[in-house]
């Protein structure tokens, strides 16, 4: 009956939360075999053997000296390095300036876009099996402070419980849930997963005295067999708008997950429901955003591309129209008036022989 510590294959089996008249609950159970220490698992160890003794090298024969270290053979001589050439060669071909600016800027969009995928994928993908958080859920103002006492342990399996109820008020203070953990020693009386349920919905009437909790029942088998125990939940009238189906879905998957690892009992708890309350009150990135995020990101890099080229071409021909005002001013007269000459000159030739 105990908290199975290491890993190992476990499937798990959900009842739906059955819906009473003030409150919701329902049940959950952990298959598969796993060791019934709740500190975690046991250490595993590694096969084989590390062969010990020094390696020997063969001698010019061929042959080899057990026991002692022979000198490996020399290396051959390094070639002699190239000359250095300082200064990059030109490339043929090359043209440089807009085209060269056109391939940098594309690369850096796409070299963006991909790190944003990987980063948006990599978060979506973080739960692993864990069901989405399909919205963003309101926190709960109940009007009830946090209650500290919210373990109740017959099993002895929690290392120290004032400090884990603590720990645990990161769960209230995100959700506004009031959590509230009891384990539950075997008890004959209770022999069907209906029995149980129902006893743990009369803990809840006859213990705690809100409807703003959510409240966890761990049920001990007779025997300690490394199987798991029936658990449930039970719902205070307040805690669905929080704590719906989605989300003890959320909670389940979580306390799947990290009831078979190496986590102390403490520990394992506390990260259910931490982990759960950063699931569920915030709606999951999906592929749709991913895309989404991507598109914006695309069209942001493709506008501030186009700006920078339109920045780029006013300065090119701002540059142009100096570098030609400053080569007239340095011109000669003479040489402006000869200029003129000619043009006029070969305007008026070209008139003639056309009239002709």
């Amino acid at each position: 009956m105990g908290r199975p510590g290491g890993g190992g294959g476990h499937s798990a089996g959900r009842s739906g939360g059955s819906h009473s008249v003030s409150r919701s609950s329902g049940g959950h159970r952990i298959g598969g075999s796993s060791s019934s220490r709740p500190g975690g698992g046991s250490s595993g160890s590694f096969g084989g053997s590390r062969p010990s003794g020094g390696r020997s090298y063969g001698g010019p024969s061929g042959g080899s000296h057990p026991g002692h270290y022979a000198p490996p053979p020399p290396r051959p001589p390094r070639p002699p390095r190239p000359p250095r050439t300082y200064g990059r060669p030109p490339r043929a071909g090359y043209s440089g300036g807009c085209l060269s600016d056109i391939m940098a800027w594309i690369t850096v969009i796409i070299l963006l876009v991909v790190f944003m995928v990987i980063v948006m994928v990599g978060g979506a993908g973080s739960g692993g099996s864990t069901p989405s958080s399909s919205y963003n859920r309101e926190k709960l103002d109940s009007g009830n402070g946090y209650i500290n006492d919210c373990i109740y342990d017959e099993l002895g399996w929690f290392d120290n419980e004032s400090r884990t109820e603590s720990r645990l008020k990161d769960f209230y203070d995100e959700t506004g849930v009031q959590p509230y953990i009891v384990l539950l020693d075997y008890n004959p009386e209770l022999r069907t997963d209906a029995d149980k349920q129902e006893y743990a919905e009369n803990w809840y009437e006859d213990n705690i005295d809100n409807e703003s909790t959510f409240l966890y029942v761990y049920f001990g088998e007779e025997y300690d067999n490394g199987v798991p125990g029936y658990m449930c939940y039970v719902n205070g009238i307040q805690v669905s708008s929080v704590m719906d189906s989605e989300a003890v879905d959320i909670f389940w998957s979580y306390l799947d997950k990290y009831w078979v690892s190496d986590l102390s009992t403490d520990d394992m708890f506390v990260k259910t429901f931490t982990s759960t309350a950063d699931r569920i009150m915030t709606k999951t990135t999906t592929s749709k955003d991913i895309v989404k995020y991507v598109l914006l990101v695309t069209a942001a890099g493709v506008v501030v591309f186009g700006v920078i080229k339109v920045i780029k071409l006013k300065h090119k021909r701002a540059k142009e129209e100096a570098e030609e005002t400053e080569r007239i001013l340095n011109t000669p007269i003479e040489s402006l008036v000869d200029a003129e000459l000619k043009e006029t000159a070969k305007k008026y030739d070209d008139s003639s022989q056309s009239g002709q």
